[in-house]
């Protein structure tokens, strides 16, 4: 609420990343919404171009969380050819 003199963030960098990344898909869902409902065929255009410079970003942020490791790793499939040999 006040502006104070710290030089220290009170927030961590894994947290603001993702957070953006978080928001990122929810444009994307909100924009893919709008583009679905209007009839316009000059807002489809913008709203899909709006969509792919919304992904370029999401990338940049994707890769900065996968380069320092702050991204785990999704859930595997189980390797069905090695249960089988059980």
């Amino acid at each position: 609420m006040e502006v104070t003199t710290s030089t220290v963030s009170p927030f961590s960098d894994k947290l603001i990343v993702a957070l953006f990344h978080f928001l990122n898909s929810i444009d994307v869902t909100l924009i893919g919404h709008a583009l679905s409902l209007s009839m316009r065929l000059d807002l489809a255009t913008y709203y899909s171009k709006v969509i792919g410079e919304i992904l370029m970003y999401a990338e940049k942020g994707f890769n900065i969380m996968v380069n320092r490791h702050w991204l785990e790793k999704p859930p595997q499939a189980p390797n069905r050819k090695a249960l089988k040999g059980k």
